[in-house]
This record gives structure tokens, C-alpha cells and sequence, in this order.
């Protein structure tokens, strides 16, 4: 579950800001399989369950243990289930050192390898720790290109992540503004930040370490988009959309919105936007909990919901989705577009098709606007 709650933090914010779990201490293994190098990680202390790859290759393979009652013998698998044919033994383990011996085809290779430290979250494995995945996260390419909204022109970027580590899966756009305000740097920081940096602590990194930890065959993929859907003089509306599968029983897809203050260069929270009666929120919030940037909203008051409601987009008969008033129980999230405060659900994974992004007309927002609610409106008349 982890992984589906880091990813719905990138939904909550423009860059994918995960907040950093305590370290751990532990260990990763260099040396050799035959004459070649390899860096290799297990799940577990004593069992040889996990990954490794050659250091010249970077193709991460799996280690599966064939029989629980042998912890010390596994097999390779490439992918998801493409076993290939090699098993691997080892001694008992000798201090920082750790041998044994490969056989595939009647053909034996003697391993031998080193501990290496490494730090890793509280709840992780070796395997999700920067020194096992730095190879494999550098060299992804992030290339740019002009584009525009509404006639006003930025810059489009575009990650790929590198192919040599099965990680061509691994695409986010992102986008940077023409420096026309004084704190225009600081909402480029932030947008930039959805690009991955090729460190374990990214989102990226962590979807890679996750799905390798989960024993879900390769790296996983994530695909994410930014693109603005709101640019003035004052104000940058952006959505936040995707899908990545990290491990576990399905893909998490996500869409959500952001609204940065141009003037400030911080994003703002629409919810204080609204009078207090037209939004619920979670109670999340403790003296132990860091507070949020934005206000996790529950759900819509029913005044509020009916008007939302009216100008849900109708589908064709029979659609399974049915219509907003079937979502009462879900969070939301708002942003902003010229034509009004624009809300989208934030559905489970069943139903994420369902999914729609609803513009209340300024018109009919206004009777549910707070004071700065009204003054956001005024400003882009």
C-alpha cells in the first residue's frame, strides 16, 4: 500500500512530493558471477529472494526462492514469469562475504560477493536503496520543445526514462514558464519536480524499487503528464494526470489539479475559496502529522453537489458509471480554469474510468465563494 499512497501524493500536488519515511541501516552485495561484475539485494537477511543485474548490462533479473525450506537457493526470472533456466546456491553467509555457485545447461559459474551499506526506508528492502538503484535510474533523457496555451508560450518537457534498464516504460511531461514574473522560478521548481532526477527518493525511483520489491517482475511503469489548463498574468491552473503500476494487484491511475499564485510563486489551496459550509474535509490533521499544503477535501455540501451535478456530462444508456450523485462518498479535488473553479473526483481504481473534470460557471459558483473565493473570481474578469 505504500506505493498507491505515495502515488496519491503526486495527484495532490503539480511535483511529486513524497514525504521522506525514517532510514534504516543495511546492506547490498557487489562482486562477481564468474568473471563478470553484478550487484545483487535481498529481500530478507538470511533468504536470497531478490534482484540483481549485471554491472555492465543493467538488466535487473529476479531471484525466486524455488522451495521456502531452501532459502538459500533461488532461480532467475527475467520479467514476469520468464524463468530463465539458471538457479543459484549459496554457502552459509561468512561475515561481509557471501558465496556460492550459478548452474544453467549443465554450466557452473562461482559467485562471489561483498557487502556494501545501505540505507533504506523503515518499512523497505535493500532493494530499495539508492546505492542498488542508482545504476539503473541514471541515464533516463529529458528533452524540451516550444509550446503554447491559450497564445501564451512555454517550454514542454519530456522524460524518458533509459532503456538499457528496462525502465523505457517510465514517461512524465511536465512544462516551464517564460520568466515574466518575479517568482515564476519558484512555480518552475515545483513543476520541474515531477521530472524524474534519477534518485531513489523520487517517485520514479520509488515505483522502480517498489515493483522490484514486490516481487512483480520488471521495473514497473509510471506515466504522467502536467500540462496547464489555466494561464494569466496572475494565476497557473494545471492538471496533474496518470498511471503507474508499482507491485501489488493492480495499476494505480490518478488525475488531479493544482492552482500556483504567480504573484507569491506558491501553490494555493482552493478550498479556501469556498464558504466553510460548501466543502467536508478529512480529519487528518495532528500535532504528529505534518501539515498539508492543501486541505484533503471529503466531500461536497448537497447545495453544492446539485450544481456540480448539473452539469455532470451525460453518457450513453446503460453506462455503468451512473452519474455524479453515485460519488457522494468520494474526496475532491478543484482547480481553475477562466470559466470557473473546475472539480474532479477522486475515484478508486473500479471506477477511475468514471472519472470527470466538472467547470461550475462562475455564475453559479459565486453563492458557494468565500471572501478570497470572490476577489480569485474578480481577477480574471
Amino acid at each position: 500500500m505504500r506505493a498507491v499512497g505515495a502515488l496519491v501524493a503526486i495527484a495532490l500536488t503539480a511535483g511529486p512530493v513524497v514525504a521522506q519515511e525514517p532510514q534504516k541501516e543495511g546492506h547490498i552485495w557487489r562482486g562477481t558471477l564468474g568473471e563478470t561484475a553484478i550487484t545483487a539485494c535481498f529481500f530478507e537477511q538470511d533468504a536470497r529472494a531478490g534482484v540483481y543485474y549485471a554491472d555492465a548490462a543493467l538488466e535487473p533479473i529476479r531471484l525466486e526462492l524455488g522451495d521456502d525450506s531452501a532459502p538459500q537457493v533461488a532461480r532467475e526470472v527475467r520479467g514476469f514469469d520468464e524463468a530463465t533456466g539458471a538457479t543459484w546456491t549459496f554457502a552459509p553467509q561468512a561475515g561481509d562475504h557471501l558465496a556460492g555457485g550459478w548452474q544453467d545447461a549443465g554450466q557452473t559459474r562461482p559467485i562471489r560477493l561483498i557487502a556494501v551499506p545501505a540505507g533504506f526506508s523503515e518499512y523497505g528492502t535493500p532493494c530499495e536503496s539508492e546505492a542498488f538503484l542508482a545504476p539503473l535510474l541514471a541515464g533516463g533523457e529529458t528533452t524540451a520543445k516550444r509550446a503554447s496555451f491559450a497564445g501564451t508560450d512555454y517550454t514542454e518537457l519530456a522524460y524518458a526514462g533509459p532503456k538499457r534498464s528496462g525502465l523505457d516504460d517510465y514517461h512524465v511531461t511536465s512544462f516551464a514558464l517564460d520568466r515574466v514574473r518575479p517568482d515564476d522560478a519558484a512555480v518552475n521548481r515545483a513543476l520541474g519536480a515531477a521530472l524524474p532526477d534519477g534518485t531513489a527518493a523520487h517517485v520514479a525511483g520509488q515505483c522502480v524499487g517498489w515493483s522490484m520489491a514486490n516481487a512483480s517482475g520488471a521495473a514497473g511503469y509510471l506515466e504522467q503528464t502536467v500540462v496547464p489548463i489555466l494561464m494569466t498574468a496572475r494565476w497557473l491552473g494545471v492538471r496533474d494526470s496518470g498511471s503507474s503500476y508499482c507491485g501489488g494487484a493492480h495499476p494505480n491511475h490518478y488525475s488531479g489539479l493544482a492552482v500556483y499564485d504567480r504573484d507569491s510563486g506558491v501553490e494555493v489551496d482552493p478550498a479556501a475559496w469556498f464558504r466553510p459550509d460548501a466543502l467536508a474535509f478529512y480529519d487528518w490533521d495532528s500535532e504528529t502529522e505534518p501539515k498539508a499544503a492543501k486541505r484533503p477535501i471529503a466531500g461536497l455540501s448537497e447545495a453544492l453537489g446539485k450544481a456540480v451535478l448539473a452539469h455532470w456530462p451525460e453518457r450513453e444508456d446503460g453506462d455503468e458509471c451512473g452519474t455524479a450523485d453515485g460519488f457522494g462518498g468520494s474526496s475532491w479535488q478543484i482547480g481553475l480554469t477562466r470559466e470557473g473553479p473546475v472539480l474532479v473526483p477522486q475515484l478508486p481504481h473500479v471506477i477511475f474510468a468514471c472519472t470527470e473534470e466538472v467547470v461550475l460557471p462562475w455564475a453559479e459558483a459565486r453563492p458557494f465563494l468565500s471572501a478570497e473565493g470572490r476577489a480569485v473570481m474578480d481577477s480574471l474578469r
